[in-house]
Parts: C-alpha cells; sequence; structure tokens
C-alpha cells in the first residue's frame, strides 16, 4: 500500500528543512491525480503550521502546450498561492532560497464575487462578471523533487503544483475583456527582451482558465487565481534583473541575487 502520509512528510521535509531533493521516487508513478491532491491538501497545512501563511488563491499551471511539452503532462493542475510567499512588485529573491528558479509571466485575476464548482459548467463569459480586478504577475516555480520534468503528474500536484512564489504588480479595475484577451506580454533579462507572448496563449485565455478552475474548486470573492504563463519560460540565475511588461495591465519585476 503506498503511504500518502509519507509522502507529504517528504515533501514537506524538503521544503521547510532543507532536505533537498525529497525522496520522493518511491511515489512516481504510483499516485493517481485525487490522491496528489489529497497529498496537496496536507502539505499546505504542514506549511501553514510551520510558517503561518494562508491561501490567499490559486495558481493553474500547464495551461499552454509549452508548459506542458515540458514537463510532459496532458493537461493543466492548480496549487495554492500563500501569502508568506507572496510579494509585490519590484521583488528581490536569493537564488539559494529555492532549488532551480523559474519565473513564468502570468495574468492573475482577482474575483469581487465566489465562484465554484455549484455553478458549473462555467464559461470564459460566465465568470467575467466575477472578476473585479486584473494583475501582472510573474511566478516562481520550483520542485522539491529529483527530476522536476520527468516526476509526472501527480507528484508536481503534491508539490503545491511547483509554485514557490508569486510577484504581483497593482490590480488594474478599469479593464475590459476584449483589452484582456488582446494584451501582449513581454519578459525582458538585464534590458533584453526575451521572449514574446499574449494572454490568448493559455487554455481560453485567462477567464477560459478562470473558468477550468472554478469547475473544479471553491473560490471566495477577494481570492487571486494566477493563470498559466503567456511566453516561454526564463530560467533564473543568480544576478538576473527580470522584468515583465504587459501592455496597459502594467509591468512587474524580480531581480535574483
Amino acid at each position: 500500500m503506498i503511504d500518502m502520509d509519507k509522502l507529504a512528510d517528504c515533501i514537506l521535509a524538503a521544503r521547510l528543512d532543507a532536505k533537498m531533493p525529497a525522496q520522493t521516487e518511491h511515489w512516481c508513478g504510483n499516485t493517481d491525480i485525487d490522491d496528489a491532491y489529497s497529498v496537496q491538501i496536507n502539505v499546505l497545512k504542514g506549511m501553514e503550521r510551520r510558517r503561518g501563511g494562508k491561501v490567499i488563491g490559486r495558481k493553474v499551471g500547464c495551461t499552454n502546450q509549452s508548459a506542458r511539452d515540458l514537463l510532459g503532462l496532458n493537461g493543466p493542475f492548480h496549487g495554492a498561492l500563500l501569502s508568506d510567499t507572496a510579494m509585490a512588485s519590484p521583488a528581490r529573491i536569493a537564488r539559494s532560497d529555492y532549488p532551480f528558479i523559474v519565473l513564468e509571466p502570468e495574468f492573475a485575476l482577482r474575483l469581487g464575487k465566489p465562484l465554484g464548482p455549484e455553478g458549473a459548467p462555467h464559461t470564459a463569459e460566465s465568470v467575467a462578471g466575477a472578476v473585479d480586478a486584473v494583475l501582472p504577475a510573474l511566478e516562481i516555480v520550483s520542485s522539491c523533487h529529483k527530476d522536476w520534468t520527468r516526476a509526472g503528474p501527480a507528484l508536481v500536484i503534491a508539490d503545491n503544483g511547483s509554485s514557490y512564489g508569486w510577484v504581483h504588480g497593482e490590480p488594474i479595475t478599469d479593464w475590459d475583456v476584449d483589452t484582456l484577451m488582446n494584451a501582449e506580454v513581454t519578459l525582458h533579462v538585464d534590458g533584453d527582451q526575451v521572449a514574446t507572448g499574449n494572454a490568448g496563449n493559455v487554455d481560453g485565455g485567462p477567464l477560459g482558465v478562470l473558468a477550468w478552475l472554478a469547475d473544479r474548486v471553491a473560490l471566495p470573492a477577494g481570492a487571486f487565481v494566477s493563470t498559466g504563463t503567456t511566453t516561454s519560460v526564463h530560467f533564473g540565475n543568480k544576478g538576473d534583473q527580470v522584468k515583465a511588461r504587459f501592455g496597459k495591465f502594467g509591468e512587474v519585476s524580480v531581480e535574483i541575487v
């Protein structure tokens, strides 16, 4: 029998006690998705007990094909955004605090009204009225697993969807669907543009991602939802100055020290 409590303990030891990489090879290929989300809940509870952070929203990962190709997955997954790893832009992070750093430029949505599975099926059109602000963001992705790209969907999900931090810009309350769906994104490192993208690069646009999530998870008013990378990702190194620009939706920057 596969011990899911032990899997949660391994992930927590890696995340909180610097016992990297987590000794999770035993569960690779032996864990189903429902069990993985149960482990994720226990990991979040453990981090809350130890660090005191609270869940402030959700991230959705692998919302475009390039991200799915990177991890060998066939669909999206979700994790939690935590208050103790959320930072306002401009932010400074230490390379030594993470096994590795991947930065993903993402549109985040703040809910003015609750959404959840009781209203399913949701569509991009039906959830738009629940959004009271759009924010530019950079998600900090990392992993406790020895081989992140081969861990498989269940272990990625169990490790809170590989979410290790979230940097956000100012909320934009004056927005409309057409402007959001046509928004262009550029990613810059040390002043050089290294990637381009747009809101339509995630499945169904940011509102389509929100609809997918609301079919599965209860989202209270005030929750943030980060909707997946809009460009190719940047593998961060010490000394990098990273900035993502989102047109009228502002910009967000991170320095890696």
